[in-house]
């Protein structure tokens, strides 16, 4: 059986390690970093099952840090959890950890492409047809040559397609979703990250 790792992300280094030890029995290997800003470093070199953030040291990281990771987190099975004593508490909807291991099992570990993006944020519509009869208007949170991450309350399944047109232009591309975060977690952006098919010359 391949390992499956999870990055946990703690100021302290003991911190670090006790969740490493409590890890370990449900079959996962803990890949520990300091701030959510190392974060992009790991999930692009090696494959990753899941991700912990200690809750102090998302309190302290910085509003940049957790712009920057908010796509990321949401690529995996995600959660918040703090250390009492050597018990570690999940935040969220697992109620234990070893339910979120299990969850961070059942995943297929991946690993991030390396393609950077930059926030920018442009007024498009989003629709799930080229007619754009039933479109969103939103606004994109990030883009990048390879696609972009769109704020959206709508629910779309991985592999929908999606037509998008900027505000004030008639030009419309095309592009597939590659990953969804629903309306309601209150822990990140809800939205629509999109493959496109062919690059902008915005993007």
């Amino acid at each position: 059986m391949d390992v499956v790792t999870c990055v946990v992300i703690a100021l302290d280094a003991e911190v670090r390690a006790n969740v490493e030890a409590a890890l370990k029995p449900h079959g996962l290997e803990a890949r520990g970093i300091a701030s959510l800003t190392e974060l992009r470093a790991v999930v692009t070199s090696i494959p990753v099952g899941g991700i912990l953030l200690e809750l102090a040291t998302s309190i302290k990281s910085s509003p940049l840090e957790k712009e920057a990771s908010n796509e990321l987190l949401g690529l995996f099975p995600f959660a918040r959890f703090r250390l009492a004593g050597q018990e570690v508490s999940i935040l969220g909807d697992e109620k234990s950890l070893e339910e979120f291991a299990q969850r961070c099992l059942r995943f297929k570990s991946r690993i991030v492409r390396r393609t950077h993006r930059e926030s920018r944020y442009f007024a498009v519509y989003l629709s799930p047809d080229g007619q754009f009869e039933d479109a969103e208007k939103t606004v994109t949170i990030n883009v990048g040559s390879g696609g972009c991450f769109a704020y959206s309350s709508r629910e779309w399944k991985i592999g929908d397609r999606v037509w998008l047109r900027l505000h004030g232009e008639e030009t419309v591309y095309s592009g597939s979703v590659c990953f969804m975060r629903s309306w309601g977690n209150n822990s990140a952006i809800p939205g629509i990250g999109l493959k496109f098919d062919v690059t902008p010359p915005w993007a």
